[in-house]
């Protein structure tokens, strides 16, 4: 739920910001920070901008001591210019074009070689460069399809047999071999996946020897015991002789983030709808790959009918609806809705599909509210054009 401070501070900025806007409490994604530090002590944490990459959050998340995890040469660039410096960034992902190589040659980050190929193309164009090699554990791992980068039909990482060539080859190539990356997904609630997943690296040590870092990616599920995973994490650090990085995203800043939507109208047809200012383009989750997020009323409850209804946005899409069968007190028009657990993937995928604006982003300080990015204007969205 929210803290009752934050959700007394979005009624005055439910008076001041046009709706949809999303909203942020720093002091949620602090303690997450710290609740993953006292977690793993002897861990270095890299957060996983797509999880939400906004400059004034980046800022606060580096003078923290994070790291800073991209999968793309834009977020490389984002991350230097929100001062992380190169070898505090770690770019991952399957594809590295030479367009995009070229554009760190002067300032490389740490890269996470993906296939041989990537190796090969990496070796030409940042001789030289710190590497990491990312590992698929082919690990029938239990989320979502689409989050799930560590089975073996996936585009990501090479396959165990192949490590020790291409860590050898990496080392012919004059590159900066740093050790081993592993992540086996996004959402993960099951330790025993990631305990799995351990395995398959403690099994490539006599083939692959001391290392100087593992990088275990993220995928932390909200929910997950993380005290289940401290032991056999740090039993593996030392077999490698290796220090730990961790790749946080969501669970740093989903919780911490809402979606604020008004109701526009109450509608029936075979179902009872919601119709809202807000929808797919503003969180595209729930048609993306079915995410559900809880739903607060943010006005009042007493003495209110209830009903049961489908929350749809105004998007001219039957796929445009984020949640449905929700029990609610009847709204009237122009009261609000929160949809809770947006601050990961929500604004960082937000779509200008059908020339509207992406929402604006608000971070409450504890003191006050910051913009993080303004409201797109319509004029904006036809520029270049």
């Amino acid at each position: 739920m929210l803290d009752p401070l934050f959700r007394q501070a979005l009624q005055e900025a439910l008076g001041r910001y046009p709706t949809p806007f999303y909203a942020y409490d720093w002091g949620r994604v602090a303690a997450q920070v710290a609740r993953l530090r006292e977690a793993f002590p002897f861990a270095r944490l890299f957060y996983a901008l797509k999880a939400n990459p906004r400059l004034g959050l980046l800022r606060r998340l580096r003078a923290l001591g994070l790291g800073a995890e991209a999968v793309s040469v834009g977020e490389v660039l984002r991350a230097y210019w929100a001062g992380f410096p190169p070898e505090g960034v770690v770019w991952n992902g399957p594809v590295k074009t030479e367009e995009a190589l070229a554009a760190v040659r002067e300032r490389s980050p740490v890269v996470v070689l993906d296939s041989e190929g990537d190796l090969k193309r990496v070796a030409r164009h940042l001789p030289g460069a710190r590497v990491l090699l990312r590992v698929n554990p082919d690990l029938p791992v239990r989320t979502h399809g689409h989050l799930a980068t560590g089975r073996g039909e996936s585009q990501f990482g090479v396959l165990p047999e192949a490590v020790p060539r291409l860590v050898r080859l990496a080392q012919e190539k004059g590159l900066h071999f740093l050790g081993l990356h592993l992540h086996l997904g996004s959402a993960l609630e099951e330790a025993g996946d990631f305990l799995q997943g351990y395995r398959v690296l403690e099994a490539l040590y006599p083939q692959v020897g001391p290392v100087a870092v593992l990088d275990l990616g993220g995928g932390f599920g909200l929910r997950l015991d993380l005290k289940a995973l401290a032991g056999p994490l740090e039993a593996l650090a030392r077999l490698y002789g290796a220090e730990v990085w961790l790749e946080p995203g969501r669970y740093l800043v989903a919780e911490a983030g809402i979606l604020v939507v008004r109701v526009v109208g109450v509608k029936a047809t075979r179902r009872r709808y919601l119709l809202l200012d807000g929808g797919m383009t503003s969180l595209l989750r729930p048609a993306l790959y079915g995410a559900r997020h809880p739903v607060l009323p943010l006005y009042p409850r007493e003495g209110r009918e209830a009903g049961v209804f489908d929350l749809a946005g105004p998007a001219c899409e039957a796929g445009d609806v984020l949640a449905r069968d929700v029990p609610l007190p009847v709204p009237e028009e122009g009261e609000a809705l929160a949809f809770l657990e947006a601050g990961a993937y929500g604004a960082s995928m937000a779509l200008t599909y059908l020339d509207t604006p992406r929402p604006l982003e608000l971070l409450w300080t504890g003191e006050g509210w910051e913009v993080l990015r303004e409201r797109e204007p319509l004029e904006g969205l036809w520029e270049g054009e």
